[in-house]
């Protein structure tokens, strides 16, 4: 989960590259509206750039997202947790058992093997709840990438940038010139209604 900012850098690197792809593969097209700052519309090169932390804290479906696998994370974690306890209590109670003498020691092996096998089966639950929380979590962020790359796509054809850029501050960009921020559009696109 902390790692989803890093991870929409990297999404957002990767749609700037298919978007070089693209501008380069297509025939240039007369752009409609543009919403370019006035400021770089006679350079040859058109660069923009989004905020990838501003993205990250108003895009509302990246939110909802987040707060969902967050609650399945926390679900999944409780659950667990209450049985690994409810599998030691029962490991305490047996221990407890074989140090009064009371019982027969095949009884107490019997049950020692099924109070095993518990705990087996406990954590291949575990390495399923993890890779299930991780097949999500992977959805989801192919899922964001496809509403970003979609977005960008429409905004890249009616701005006619060469580059989008994702700016992260303490990233591999140092410096981004505010002219250049498109972050405001792409995220009035992002939220949309459709």
């Amino acid at each position: 989960m902390k790692n989803i900012s890093l991870i929409f850098n990297v999404v957002l690197t990767v749609a700037v590259a298919i978007l070089f792809y693209l501008q380069f593969k297509k025939p240039a097209t007369p752009a409609a509206a543009i919403i370019a700052p006035t400021s770089i519309q006679g350079a040859g090169v058109k660069i923009a750039y989004v905020n990838a932390d501003t993205l990250d804290a108003q895009y509302e479906w990246l939110k909802t997202q987040k707060a969902a696998l967050n609650q399945r994370l926390a679900s999944a974690e409780n659950s667990m947790q209450s049985k690994q306890e409810s599998l030691q209590n029962d490991f305490m109670k047996l221990q407890e058992k074989a140090q009064t003498g009371n019982f027969p020691r095949a009884d107490l092996e019997k049950e020692a093997e099924q109070l095993e096998a518990r705990r087996i089966k406990l954590a291949e639950e575990a390495g399923r709840l993890e890779r299930q929380l991780g097949e999500d979590q992977k959805k989801a962020i192919n899922d964001l990438y496809a509403n970003v790359e979609v977005k960008l796509k429409e905004l890249q054809s009616q701005i006619g940038y060469d580059y989008i850029l994702s700016y992260t501050r303490g990233g591999q960009i140092l410096l981004a010139n505010d002219s250049l921020d498109i972050t405001k559009q792409v995220l009035q696109l992002l939220n949309a209604k459709k």
